[in-house]
């Protein structure tokens, strides 16, 4: 078993989740492990930089791509081919630019993704924003709803799964409706599948193998950003399967990125050869630990509710039983906690919590929230 509980000081590293935060203030907010790398990963990047030549790679990278292919193979028990993989500088540009593609506007479920919110100003092109449905603390696709928002201007839906802020990994059934869904209103399904080797309960599909019509029909974005905890090195790829489409992503990526980066590139091969799969299965393990005890923590504290998480490392905390005029505001002032406003998702009463850490510093965050709390309630 690999050890998740020593994480080192990250104070003056360039990091922003730790720069952000007020002096004595615990930062659990932006998407962000305080998680060491797997030592394959830093291995490899020690013997990169070993060398004092940093030129210029090839940028095809098809042993790279024939490793990405025989991941997805492994990992979700399809075929991809090699040539069906584009790579971008990271999923974000990949999104808005699969949405520049379709021209129209798009659409998505709330709460959502922030940096997806603001696909509509990067691309500049209107977007539609539908309520997720909730029954109880979970949240579903509301493919009525979306039926009524949807209009003939409307050529892409942007679907993000596993979900954040949510933490749905969504069932083939959900995935099903929603292709069948796009196909009835000829959408564009893009896909932000960052989080999908982060799933702790259920099994991923991807976008493009949901079934024959999305595999014609869709984008898919992935990264070892999120699983690998190195979103310091940004990079990520589309998935492509329809030629036609493919071209019209690859030349729309054009002046964008000019080659790999070295050090990413010895990264991103650790991280899908194998070497760093013992790693992967350990963290999940240790985030399910995490989770269930930040679920434990809800479910005794009065006024807060949250989602169930079958994925992803974030606690979407729902507060407004609390009667708090800012959620995130509180917790940063009265407990000393940074937390991620969940007015960016599109619902102010909630915050989001990352619970991708050691133990001790989890728990550090929640008795320091549990402490506010307290006060808040007795009146003082």
């Amino acid at each position: 078993m690999h050890d998740f509980e020593k994480c080192p000081d990250r104070t003056h590293t360039d990091s922003i989740k730790w720069s952000a935060a007020p002096e004595g203030v615990l930062p659990m907010w932006v998407a962000d492990m305080d998680i060491p790398v797997a030592e394959p990963v830093q291995e490899a990047l020690r013997e990169r930089v070993a060398h004092p030549c940093f030129g210029y790679p090839d940028f095809e990278q098809k042993e790279l791509k024939n490793l990405v292919a025989a991941h997805y193979h492994k990992l979700y028990d399809t075929e991809v081919d090699p040539d069906w993989i584009v790579w971008v500088p990271s999923v974000m540009p990949g999104v808005t630019l699969a949405v520049r593609l379709a021209q129209g506007s798009f659409t998505y479920f709330v709460p959502m993704y922030n940096h997806i919110r603001e696909v509509t100003k990067e691309a500049g092109l209107p977007m539609t924003e539908v309520p997720m449905k909730k029954t109880g603390t979970r949240f579903t696709m509301d493919f009525t709803a979306m039926e009524e928002a949807v209009t003939p201007e409307t050529k892409t839906f942007i679907l993000c799964n596993p979900h954040n802020p949510v933490g749905r990994c969504y069932s083939k059934k959900e995935l099903l409706e929603a292709a069948a869904f796009c196909e009835k209103h000829d959408l564009l399904l893009v896909s932000d599948e960052i989080h999908c080797e982060l799933v702790l309960e259920g099994r991923h599909t991807p976008a493009f193998a949901v079934n024959e019509w999305t595999k014609m029909h869709s984008i898919t974005l992935g990264s070892q950003g999120k699983i690998g905890n190195i979103p310091g090195l940004p990079f990520g790829f589309a998935i492509i399967p329809n030629a036609e489409l493919r071209a019209q992503f690859a030349k729309g990526l054009l002046g964008t990125m000019a080659c790999f980066d070295v050090l990413t590139l010895a990264a991103y091969r650790k991280l899908y050869d194998g070497s760093c799969d013992a790693w992967k299965e350990d963290l999940r393990e240790h985030l399910r630990r995490n989770r269930d005890i930040v679920e434990k923590w809800v479910q005794d504290t009065e006024g807060i509710t949250m989602p169930h998480n079958e994925a992803t490392y974030l606690a979407f905390l729902d507060c407004r039983a609390l009667v708090l005029q800012s959620p995130a505001k509180f917790f940063l002032k009265e407990a000393k906690v940074m937390l991620s406003d969940g007015e960016i998702y599109g619902d102010p009463q909630s915050v989001r919590l990352n619970y991708g850490c050691p133990e001790s510093q989890l728990r550090e965050a929640l008795n320091r929230m549990d402490e506010a709390l307290k006060k808040y309630k007795s009146g003082c």
